[in-house]
Order: C-alpha cells, then sequence, then structure tokens
C-alpha cells in the first residue's frame, strides 16, 4: 500500500484535533484502567491464577512489561488519596506521565498548586519540576541517593560481528562526570589529532559526533592503562559540571517552592570541596546577579590536608587516590572551612557520611 492511500481528507487543523480529542479520552481511559487495578489488587484477585504479585497477573493477562506494570499500581496505590489529581486525570486533562510524575510528591495539601503548575505545561517539565521538589526533601531524597547508588551497573555484549555493546547507568552526578571527562577527551583529539593513536580510514563521510566520542572513550582508557592510573588527588577540581539548588536546601531549611537537580544530601556531599556560584533572583526566578567562582576548600587549604591526612580518614581505610575534603561541620550549617573542621575522605566514606 502507497503512503498516499493513507493520507485522509481531514485537514491538519482537523487531525490535530482528533489526536488531541483521541488523548483526553485516552487519558480518561487509562484513569478508569488504574482504578479497576486497584481493586483487582486489593481483593487479590490473581492469587486465584496463582500468581505472586499483581504485577506478574498484568504481565501475563494485559502484557504490560513487569517494571511497568508494578509502577502502574504504585501510581493508581498513590491516587487514592490525591481527590484534584484523580478529577483532572479521570476528566482527562492529565496524561499518565504527568500523574506518574505528581504522584512521587503530591499530597492532598499540595496537589492543588502542582495541578496548576502540571495541567498547562509539558509532560518533560512536570517530570523536572517534581523531581527538583523531591530532592529537596531530605528523606525521600536521601532514600532516591540510595536506590541510585545501589542500581548502578556496568555490563557489556559481544557480538558476532566483532563489535561490542557497553551499557552503563550511574548516578547522575557520577554520569555528568563521565561526559565531562568525555567532553575534555574528545576536545583534546580534536585539537591534536595526530597525538593519538589510530587506524586512518579513508571514507567520505564524516564521522558523527556519537562515533566521536566513542573514539573519546577509548582514549580515555589508554590513557589510563599507560599511566594515568597513579594520578593521587590533587587541589584542582574534581566537578566541572552545573548543578543548581536553592539556598536554603543547603541549609536543611527548604520551603514547598524550593528545588534541587540533586538529593540534598548528595548536594551537600559535592559542596564540600568544589566551586560555588551564587546566583540572585527575583520572585519569578529571573537572575538579578551572578557572583564569580569560588573555591570552597582553597588550594592552599587542600596542599596542607594532603600533607597532614595523605589518605582518606575513616577508619581503616587506606585509599590516597581522588580524596575530596569533608567539612565536619558543613559549611552551610556554619562550620569553618578550616583545616581542624576538614578531613579527607574517598568517595567511597564521603558519600556514606552524607548520604548513608
Amino acid at each position: 500500500m502507497q503512503a498516499s492511500a493513507l493520507i485522509t481528507r481531514r485537514t491538519l487543523d482537523q487531525l490535530e484535533e482528533d489526536i488531541i480529542s483521541l488523548s483526553t479520552h485516552i487519558n480518561a481511559t487509562e484513569y478508569e484502567f488504574l482504578v479497576l487495578v486497584r481493586e483487582f489488587d486489593l481483593r487479590q484477585g490473581w492469587k486465584a491464577y496463582h500468581f505472586n504479585s499483581c504485577a506478574e497477573w498484568l504481565n501475563m493477562k494485559c502484557g504490560i512489561a513487569p517494571g511497568t506494570a508494578r509502577e502502574k499500581i504504585r501510581v493508581a496505590n498513590a491516587l487514592f488519596d490525591l481527590t484534584a489529581t484523580s478529577l483532572a486525570f479521570q476528566k482527562g486533562d492529565l496524561s499518565y506521565s504527568k500523574a506518574r510524575s505528581l504522584t512521587r510528591i503530591a499530597t492532598p495539601q499540595n496537589e492543588e498548586q502542582l495541578l496548576d503548575y502540571a495541567i498547562p505545561a509539558t509532560a518533560l517539565q512536570v517530570e523536572d519540576h517534581c523531581r527538583e521538589l523531591r530532592n529537596v526533601q531530605r528523606d525521600t531524597s536521601t532514600v532516591d541517593a540510595n536506590r541510585l547508588h545501589q542500581q548502578r551497573f556496568l555490563s557489556r555484549s559481544l557480538h558476532g560481528d566483532g563489535s561490542m555493546t557497553i551499557s552503563v547507568e550511574l548516578p547522575r552526578e557520577s554520569g555528568e562526570l563521565v561526559m565531562k571527562a568525555l567532553e575534555l577527551a574528545l576536545k583534546e583529539m580534536e585539537l591534536n589529532p595526530d597525538t593519538f593513536e589510530g587506524e586512518a580510514i579513508e571514507t567520505e563521510i564524516e564521522d558523527s559526533h556519537l562515533a566521536k566520542q566513542a573514539d573519546a572513550l577509548v582514549q580515555m582508557a589508554k590513557g589510563y592503562l599507560a599511566g594515568g592510573k597513579d594520578k593521587k588527588s590533587s587541589t584542582a577540581d574534581h566537578y566541572q559540571v552545573m548543578v543548581h539548588v536553592d539556598e536554603e536546601v543547603l541549609r536543611h531549611s527548604a520551603t514547598e517552592t524550593s528545588k534541587s537537580d540533586l538529593p540534598c544530601e548528595t548536594i551537600r556531599r559535592l559542596c564540600c570541596d568544589s566551586g560555588i556560584v551564587v546566583v540572585s533572583q527575583d520572585k519569578k526566578g529571573n537572575p538579578l546577579n551572578v557572583s564569580r567562582k569560588h573555591r570552597v576548600v582553597q588550594p592552599p587549604l587542600k596542599r596542607a590536608l594532603l600533607a597532614r591526612d595523605k589518605c582518606c580518614r575513616f577508619p581503616g581505610c587506606t585509599h590516597e587516590k581522588w580524596l575530596d575534603a569533608h567539612h565536619v561541620e558543613h559549611w552551610a550549617d556554619g562550620g569553618e572551612t578550616s583545616l581542624d573542621n576538614t578531613i579527607l575522605l574517598c568517595s567511597k566514606h564521603h558519600r556514606l557520611l552524607h548520604e548513608g
């Protein structure tokens, strides 16, 4: 069948109207589906089929992948206490994607305010907004940070054509650090192409950016094997990526409107030994003033810490590489950035003291 045979006599405006109308019906139907699933789960209807959970039943009977099924059950249960959110979802004003994000942060007390933002916003904007709000809640953000840390992995798959697929999942701050290293390696390769090993292959097609990133990853590995692994801690910044956080989040005095790119305890860990830029904003979030970047731990203090501690100060740990300066009493809580109030910790134990 030719593509032209699939084109109807509808105008583009009619097509758009029909798609939006159908999407509204899908939203409403999805809500009714979740209501039924919740009742079926509560009544343990899945036990009659000898399944271990409702998610397994949904996987078998409705063709929903187990992970997706578990999430739908979570959303269905969360909606039970969210009257306004449920009503918007039932009317079709709210998509499942938006409802899914809202149920991670909404309460009967704040759902009206969240809906005012969510209904006109895009699904991605709602997801980011809810994540930023959740990150400032100390208890939930610490749980999230530990979950992300525990879920990290790297795996490889070998293929018959001689290629290999490497898959990796990391907490966001670690992933950004890897991408920053790739960016720097790629820039170095572009500036000095003759200094890097590799077979020159004649081709009329220029390598894509993705292909160049793969080359940069290989060069990073070569640099490590060639002696980079011997590099110890220095006074240079380990993080050169931008992370945004409201000041009150650092001080554990967050309000309902406070936001953070990462879980608050992760932010506090990164801020122990990093560069800080203060941005003053008006009530609408427009920047009024941007300060100069300043190091929390100045190079002379970092050198003094390296001379005094020599390795991670956590009991029994002897790691000498990639050490962070940790504030015994965090500077955001009034602690001094001094030799007496700082110690060196390896990445593992620094994370342990902050995120648990």
